[in-house]
């Protein structure tokens, strides 16, 4: 199960503005971020967190 609240919280204490997310259907199990005006998958929103990390 994805934690959409906890990805959003993060992405936000990061400085980004979540407008919207958005759940596609159940065939396609995949959630949609808008993140700062721009349309990002669950992926790209993991990949966006993890090279925020501080090293």
């Amino acid at each position: 199960m994805v934690d959409i609240e906890l990805i959003s919280k993060a992405l936000r204490d990061n400085g980004h503005t979540v407008e919207h997310v958005h759940h596609i259907p159940e065939n396609a199990g995949e959630y949609e971020f808008t993140v700062d005006g721009n349309l990002l998958t669950l992926e790209q929103v993991r990949a966006l967190l993890e090279s925020e990390e501080p090293s």
